[in-house]
């Protein structure tokens, strides 16, 4: 039968994330924000480190035996080679062995059970990426059942349930915790009575990754303005910009200064609003211009960065150095969920993470500044999972 602790564990994993946490759930990809409030987006990569890839899942295994087995609870293991295919389904290949001992007095026998299949991850909640509803089809075959005239039986064994992953490393590693209605469908009479057996079962083990996770496409485009070659005066060029004084409109200009053809500067470029698969420059950005990182994201409720935010900040480090005249602000918001003080923290120790890798980047401590804003300054529709997701972000300001 389906016993309580099945319902409990299910409950427990179900309600584990925080009711007030933020969750950094969309892709990565960089985003420029002008003074009145457009967007586009700059890069995207996936905020999933084991998303497209192959991993290892050994677990240990308390099955608590229908009563009809005449056993009491027992324990073993199970193994998984799985693939995950995008950011909500995982196909896996399993392989399971349980043991459990009788509970017939005199009795001394030990029943055991192994088999394989196969089975689907299905991750459906944006808000809660860790948990996760499994399903699978197993073919088993059990050994000394106990106080049966046939002691020994092959079935199919069909389970579903729910998971939880809890991350522990950068690469995608990850602790893993399962509960389980598994129910076999023996079909005999002679099993002590029994047509089928509903055992439940808790897995606890690890995710391992296989191979390098996927690296993001960064490309660099050459945006610069063009420029009129200089070309010899024919009747002088008092400011040497190579227009003649005789069709140049604005006389004194600037050495170096970049000139049209009737010797006018040109004008500066707006800050550049990459488009996808472009890298961020900073050319043109002034004070006031805002770049939002909308791919540097973070572990659920925390200011840890993920692997993929590094690499982007890494291109951020990059453009911060060789405008070394520029400063900006580094902002952290949040979406509408939780509370107000939550949310404000929340979003200062991003921002402060944030600036504390651009350092250990290189760039100097003295141009940046970080600030939380929490929920304060929404960007989106707060009521839907996609304004939800642009208004968690993280912001360079450029200030004077």
């Amino acid at each position: 039968m389906l016993r309580n602790s099945m319902l409990g564990s299910l409950l427990a994993l179900g309600l584990i994330a925080p009711a007030q946490a933020q969750d950094d759930a969309p892709p990565p990809s960089f985003s420029s924000v002008s003074e009145d409030g457009s967007t586009s987006t700059a890069s995207s990569v996936a905020s999933d480190p084991i998303a497209g890839r192959f991993y290892l899942a050994p677990m240990m295994s308390y099955g608590f035996a229908d009563n009809s087995r005449n056993t009491d609870d027992g324990y073993g293991g199970t193994l998984s080679l799985g693939k995950k295919f995008g950011a909500t389904l995982a196909i896996e290949a399993t392989g399971f062995y349980h043991r459990y001992s009788d509970n017939v007095p005199g009795g001394d026998e030990t029943m055991e059970s192994f088999g394989g299949g196969l089975a689907a991850l299905l991750s459906p909640l944006p808000a809660l990426r860790q948990l996760y509803a499994i399903g699978s089809v197993q073919y088993g075959v059990t050994k000394e059942l106990p106080n049966a005239a046939d002691d020994e039986y092959d079935s199919l064994l069909y389970s579903a349930g729910l998971g939880y992953l809890f991350p522990i490393a950068d690469n995608g590693t990850s602790l893993r915790i399962e509960a389980l209605y598994r129910y076999d469908d023996f079909d005999r009479d002679d099993a002590n009575g029994a047509k089928r057996f509903e055992d439940t079962v808790v897995n606890l083990g690890v995710l391992i990754p296989l191979g390098a996770a996927p690296q993001p496409e960064v490309s660099a485009v050459n945006t610069q303005a063009e420029v009129v070659p200089v070309i010899a005066p024919a009747d002088g060029d008092e400011d040497g910009d190579g227009v003649a004084d005789s069709l140049d409109r604005c006389p004194g200009t600037p050495a170096g200064t970049a000139v049209d053809a009737d010797g006018c500067p040109l004008p500066k470029p707006a800050c550049q609003k990459p488009e996808p698969g472009q890298a961020i420059t900073l050319e043109g950005c002034s004070a006031g211009d805002t770049i939002v990182l909308q791919g540097v994201t973070f572990d659920f409720n925390q200011a840890r960065l993920t692997p993929n935010a590094k690499v982007i900040l890494d291109g951020v480090a990059d453009a911060l150095i060789a405008k070394a005249d520029i400063k900006v602000e580094v902002g952290g918001h949040t979406d509408a969920k939780g509370t107000d003080d939550y949310n404000v923290k929340l979003s200062q120790r991003r921002a402060e993470s944030v600036v504390q890798y651009l350092v250990g980047r290189g760039v100097d401590t003295a141009r940046m500044s970080s600030q939380g804003y929490g929920e304060t300054m929404p960007v989106a529709d707060n009521e839907t999972d996609e304004g939800r997701e642009l208004n968690r972000r993280v912001e360079l300001k450029i200030v004077p």
